[in-house]
């Protein structure tokens, strides 16, 4: 049961009228998108799968405990109550940046801001107020506005990056110059296991944080770093106020590892399966149906 008001979390009501006039937005946003966000970012654009993160993810931790290896770090960063914390104002100075039409703006400000909360309490209602952040949860345009807000959150750290003289590249992303996957609100970080790095990034963070309301939840990102300086180690820790973590770690669903996944490592995956398979047992399928519903259930259980 909840114990703090931060622990509870709004329930929006989006009427069919509402719904149906932010599907046209979102039918004109959709044509534009693949533009204008980065290759880091999966979630929501056309053309786009999952399992791009996934697969690269899991190429950039292969060997990654090997200590032959230069010092390497991930860091798996978990944004608290994400949708939630979406400061209008930031969103807003977002769209104009990525120069959408003024009256387009106008539509979405409309659909965005017209928001009002209520408080029930022992099963009466009381308010309404209005607000001046997050984004309606159900709404259809609410992951594309979020994946343009986030799209800032990848040009500030390159930015930062590009003028930050210490910074090094985790020693797999050099060449490609990779520092973070997305997916909605899953980020994850890749660095060379170093304090001037380590302190780049946490900086971008807090500075993102201020600008756009999304905060970091401590409590529940990682940092997992291999072959680092044992006497800075703890500093790096430290630094950011995150967890250490271990491989193997959940990303997306799907358990990753730098070797060759166990069956103890993907149980909890078969576990899902099978829960998922109890259910079609009262179907009168061919095998070729149950063949072709197996292959179409493995190939998009990790997005739930």
């Amino acid at each position: 049961m909840p114990s703090q008001v931060s622990d509870y979390r709004p329930i929006s009501c989006c009427n069919v009228i509402y719904k149906a006039i932010t599907k046209i937005v979102v039918k004109r946003m959709q044509k534009v998108l693949d533009l204008l966000i980065d290759y880091s970012h999966n979630a929501f654009i056309p053309g786009r799968s999952i399992s791009d993160n996934i697969l690269l993810f899991q190429e950039l931790l292969a060997g990654y405990n090997q200590t032959r290896l230069p010092p390497r770090c991930t860091i798996k960063v978990d944004l608290q109550k994400a949708y939630d914390s979406v400061q209008w104002d930031f969103l807003l100075e977002v769209l104009k940046l990525f120069k959408f039409p003024t009256r387009f703006i106008g539509w979405i400000e409309q659909c965005v801001s017209s928001a009002t909360f209520s408080v029930s309490l022992n099963g009466s209602i009381y308010g309404f107020f209005p607000g001046a952040r997050g984004l309606r949860q159900g709404d259809p345009m609410s992951p594309y506005l979020f994946v343009l807000v986030m799209e800032i959150w990848s040009t500030l750290l390159r930015y930062r990056v590009r003028n930050a003289p210490d910074y090094q590249f985790h020693w797999k992303c050099t060449e490609q110059r990779i520092l973070s996957l997305c997916f909605a609100d899953d980020i994850l970080l890749f660095c060379r296991a170093d304090i001037p790095s380590i302190r780049v990034i946490k900086h971008t963070l807090s500075e993102f944080a201020e600008l756009s309301g999304l905060k970091v939840n401590p409590n529940k990102s990682q940092i997992i770093l291999s072959r680092a300086v044992q006497q800075e180690k703890q500093q790096m820790i430290d630094i950011l106020g995150f967890q250490e973590g271990s491989l193997p770690v959940k990303y997306l669903g799907v358990p990753l590892i730098s070797s060759r996944l166990t069956i103890a490592d993907c149980k909890p995956l078969i576990n899902k399966l099978d829960t998922r398979i109890a259910g079609w047992s009262h179907l009168s399928l061919t095998f070729a149906g149950r063949a072709q519903l197996i292959k179409s259930v493995l190939s998009t259980l990790h997005s739930y």
